[in-house]
């Protein structure tokens, strides 16, 4: 018969159902061979895990809603918690990281600090400046 080492009991869910909540939450943080391992290892197969869920593999659930509030009783409602939206800060703070992003800064600040710059023979590249700015405004 099946190892049940992984299973844990849960002393407030229904009898009827055995297997629990917090055993199911257990299963649920596994992912791929690891979880197939584990619930060979404790129920056999799927199908002796539907078994101990009181469910059949190819229909599903009994549409009842006796039956749906019973396993809404025993295991809670069937809804995934949403999320913190992020805050405009944090997601600014995120774009920041990328790195394309570091290096337009890097050449933007590199840029604006030439402009500042007068070399002694400024009436000579008045022109190069200008074809500066024509090379920026076409990119």
């Amino acid at each position: 018969m099946a190892n049940n080492s992984y299973c844990v009991s849960i002393t407030n869910h229904e009898p009827e159902f055995s297997c629990s909540l917090k055993e199911l939450r257990l299963h649920m943080e596994l992912r791929g061979a690891e979880s197939v391992t584990r619930i060979q290892e404790s129920y056999g197969d799927v199908k002796g895990l539907c078994a101990r869920l009181k469910t059949s593999p190819v229909i599903g659930l009994d549409g009842s809603s006796n039956y749906i509030d019973r396993r809404k009783q025993a295991f809670g409602q069937n809804v995934i918690p949403s999320k913190k939206p992020k805050t405009f800060v944090q997601l600014v703070w995120k774009a920041l990281q990328d790195t394309t992003l570091i290096i337009l800064m890097a050449a933007a600040i590199f840029s604006l600090c030439l402009s500042f710059y007068n070399p002694p023979d400024a009436e000579r590249l008045r022109f190069s400046q200008w074809g500066g700015l024509g090379l920026e405004c076409t990119s």
